[in-house]
């Protein structure tokens, strides 16, 4: 069933993340390049191991990504929504790699 106005989509059944989820670990250089992951209110905080491995411009690009921003040594991403569904998809796609 879609998901009502103002709930968050649960995403897919399987575990796997979601389409939105995929492109975004692939615009910050795959699973293998982020070494730690949180989230504030608005955004999802990325520290990676390769900097120059991301694509700004795909995940800029992205209809679900308000803005993609580097903030001293993190990379900034604001979904425009979804951004708890996302960052549980995404930590379950990280699993150890992720955790502060």
């Amino acid at each position: 069933m879609p998901a009502l106005s103002g709930e968050q989509d649960p995403g897919p059944a399987s575990g796997e993340p979601g389409p939105d989820a995929l492109a975004i670990l692939r615009g910050v250089g795959g699973r293998e390049n982020v070494t730690r992951l949180t989230h504030c209110f608005v955004r999802l905080r990325f520290r990676l191991s390769d900097p120059d491995a991301t694509d700004l411009d795909a995940l800029r690009a992205h209809p679900l990504v308000a803005f993609a921003v580097w903030q001293a040594d993190e990379l900034h991403i604001a979904p425009r929504r979804d951004l708890f569904r996302l960052f549980a998809e995404l930590r379950e796609a990280l699993g150890a790699a992720g955790t502060p």
